[in-house]
C-alpha cells in the first residue's frame, strides 16, 4: 500500500437546499512522487463535488480535499441515509486504488400544493369538480380532503376523503356539491365553500376556495313565456264562450204539436232525366254519349285509343305519367294541376349533420366514437382514461367526465409546464367535444421525427386530421364526410391495429403553413415542436 486515506467526518447530515461538507486526507507512503485523482461515486455524485479533484504529493507528504454536498430542495432527493464513496486513483501505482466510504443523511421536508378544478361550479341540482393534490416534498404524503360552507346550505360528497401520494406525484379526488334546497324560480344564487387539504400529523390545512352558482329550475324567460301562454289560453276561452254560434232547433216545437213535417220543395229547375227502361230500348239524348262508347272529343283532338286501354293507358300497356305499366308497376306521378308543371323540392335527408360541439343529447356520431376510443386507449395509469361501460358515439356520463379530465389536464400542463398552448378552453366548454378538443386528441402521439417531408406514416394521417378539425368552423356535409372518414381511420387504428398511412406532400406543407400563420408561428410549412404544442393545446383557426 503506497497511500493512507482518512475521511472526517464519515457521517454527514444535510438539509435539502442547504450545504454540508467533509474532509478527505491522503498521505503518500511510497518512495516516489504520486498523483492521486479523486472522484465521487453513489447517488450524491450528481449534486456533490470534490475540490481539488487531483492531489500531487511527494513521498511522505499529505494533502487535503474538501467534499461539499448541496442536495436540491426537490422531491427527487428522498429523505433518509445515502451511502457514498470517494475513489482515490494513483496514477503511477494503479493497483493501489482505494474507495473511502461515507454516509450522508438527508433530512425530510414537506411541501404540498393543491388546486380545485374548476373553482367555479354552475348547476341546478349539483356541481362537479376535481381536487388535485401535488406532493412536492421528499417524503410520502397522506392528506385528508374535507369540504364545508359557512352558511351550511350545501352538502358535499368527496371521494376519496383521504389520499396517499408518493414524493413527486399527484393524486385526484372527486367533489360533488349539492344544494340543500332546490330553487324553482328567481335569479341565480351564489354559494361559497372551502375544501381543506390537511396533511396527516399537521394541524394546519391548505384551504381551496370555490363557488357554486345555483340556477333556478325554471328561468325568468320560462316564467315570462308561461305567463304569456296562460294569458293567450284564457283570452281564447273567453272569446270562444262569448262569440260561439247559437243553434236554434225547432224539433221540440214540431214534436210537441204533432204537426207533419214539411216536405222539401223544388227550386223550379227541370227534373233529371229518368233512366232507360230495363229492356235497353231507351236511346241517348241528342249530343250525349252512348253507353260503353268513347268519351267526347276535347279541344278538337283525336279520341283516346281504345282496345283494352283504360283512361291514362295505351293499347300496349306502356307506362304513362299518372298511370301504370302492363306489369302493374307504379310510375312517376304527373304534377298536380295548377302548379305549372314544377315539381316540389325534395325533403331534406334524415341524417342532417350536427355541427360541433357534441354535447350530451347530441345524435350518435362516429366522430364522438373516435374520441371515446382515443380516451379509452390511454395508459392504465392515466386518471383521464375512459373506463369500460360507455355508449359508442354519444356523450354519456363516463365520456363527459373523461373529456373534462382530459381538458383540465391539457390546460394545467400548458399553464404550469408550458408543454402546450393551453387554448383548449378558449373555444370549448368543459366536458364537451368541440373543435379544440378534437384537434388536441388527434395531435396526441405525433412526434417530429415521424412527420418528415416526403415520408409516409400514420402520424401524417393524424396530422391532416388534426388540421381538418382546426380549420373548419362551419361544418358542411362534405366537411362532415371527411371528418367522419378520418374518425373511422382512428377507430381502426385503436380497435383493429390497422393504420391508414399518408404521404407528407406539398398539400400537407400548405396546410401546415396556413395553420402556423393563423396561430402566430413562423410559416415554414415544416412540423416542429412549437406546431405540435399548438395542436395539443387546442389552438384552432
Amino acid at each position: 500500500m503506497t497511500m493512507w486515506t482518512s475521511l472526517d467526518p464519515t457521517e454527514v447530515t444535510v438539509e435539502p437546499g442547504a450545504r454540508a461538507g467533509a474532509r478527505l486526507r491522503v498521505r503518500n507512503t511510497g518512495d516516489t512522487v504520486e498523483e492521486y485523482r479523486l472522484s465521487l461515486v453513489g447517488k450524491p455524485s450528481g449534486w456533490s463535488r470534490v475540490e481539488p479533484d487531483v492531489l500531487r504529493l511527494y513521498p511522505g507528504s499529505e494533502g487535503t480535499a474538501e467534499i461539499s454536498f448541496a442536495p436540491p430542495r426537490s422531491s427527487d432527493v428522498e429523505a433518509g441515509p445515502v451511502a457514498y464513496g470517494i475513489r482515490v486513483d494513483p496514477r503511477e501505482n494503479a493497483a493501489a486504488r482505494d474507495v473511502v466510504e461515507g454516509r450522508l443523511t438527508i433530512t425530510p421536508f414537506t411541501e404540498t400544493r393543491a388546486e380545485l378544478l374548476p373553482p367555479a361550479l354552475l348547476g341546478r341540482f349539483r356541481g362537479r369538480a376535481r381536487i388535485a393534490v401535488d406532493n412536492l416534498g421528499n417524503t410520502p404524503l397522506t392528506a385528508s380532503l374535507v369540504a364545508r360552507d359557512e352558511a351550511n346550505r350545501l352538502t358535499f360528497d368527496v371521494r376519496p376523503n383521504a389520499v396517499q401520494i408518493a414524493p413527486g406525484r399527484a393524486a385526484f379526488g372527486e367533489l360533488v356539491v349539492r344544494p340543500q334546497a332546490v330553487r324553482w324560480t328567481g335569479a341565480e344564487e351564489s354559494h361559497r365553500f372551502t375544501v381543506a387539504v390537511r396533511r396527516a400529523g399537521d394541524d394546519t390545512a391548505l384551504d381551496l376556495d370555490g363557488t357554486f352558482d345555483q340556477r333556478p329550475v325554471f328561468g325568468n324567460w320560462l316564467v315570462v313565456v308561461g305567463g304569456l301562454l296562460l294569458t293567450a289560453v284564457i283570452a281564447f276561452v273567453v272569446l270562444w264562450f262569448n262569440f260561439s254560434p247559437k243553434i236554434v232547433s225547432a224539433a221540440k216545437e214540431i214534436r210537441a204539436t204533432g204537426a207533419p213535417r214539411p216536405a222539401p220543395q223544388g227550386d223550379g229547375e227541370a227534373l233529371p232525366e229518368a233512366p232507360p227502361p230495363p229492356g235497353g230500348t231507351g236511346a241517348p239524348k241528342p249530343g250525349g254519349k252512348a253507353p260503353g262508347g268513347p268519351p267526347p272529343l276535347t279541344d278538337g283532338g283525336p279520341p283516346p285509343p281504345g282496345g283494352g286501354g283504360g283512361e291514362g293507358g295505351d293499347p300496349g300497356g306502356a307506362p304513362t305519367e299518372g298511370g301504370q305499366d302492363g306489369g302493374g308497376a307504379p310510375t312517376e306521378e304527373a304534377p298536380e294541376p295548377g302548379d305549372g308543371g314544377n315539381e316540389q323540392p325534395p325533403a331534406p335527408p334524415a341524417d342532417t349533420p350536427t355541427p360541433p360541439p357534441w354535447v350530451p343529447g347530441s345524435p350518435k356520431d362516429v366522430i364522438v366514437e373516435f374520441a371515446q376510443e382515443r380516451l379509452a386507449n390511454m395508459s392504465s395509469s392515466n386518471p383521464c382514461r375512459l373506463q369500460p361501460g360507455w355508449s359508442p358515439g354519444v356523450i354519456d356520463t363516463p365520456t363527459r367526465n373523461a373529456l373534462a379530465c382530459y381538458q383540465d389536464a391539457v390546460y394545467k400542463d400548458g399553464v404550469e409546464n408550458q408543454k402546450n398552448s393551453a387554448a383548449i378552453f378558449e373555444t370549448d366548454d368543459r366536458g364537451t367535444l368541440g373543435r379544440a378538443t378534437l384537434t388536441s386528441l388527434w395531435a396526441q402521439g405525433i412526434t417530429v421525427d415521424k412527420v418528415r417531408v416526403g415520408g409516409t406514416s400514420w402520424e401524417t394521417t393524424q396530422l391532416t386530421a388534426a388540421f381538418w378539425a382546426a380549420y373548419n368552423r362551419d361544418y358542411s356535409p362534405t366537411d362532415f364526410q371527411r371528418a367522419r372518414t378520418n374518425a373511422q381511420y382512428g377507430i381502426d387504428h385503436f380497435r383493429l391495429d390497422k393504420d391508414m398511412t399518408s404521404r407528407y406532400s406539398s398539400q400537407v406543407e400548405d396546410k401546415i403553413r396556413a395553420y402556423q400563420a393563423a396561430v402566430g408561428l413562423p410559416a415554414t410549412g415544416t412540423v416542429d415542436a412549437a406546431t405540435i404544442k399548438k395542436l395539443v393545446g387546442g389552438s384552432v383557426m
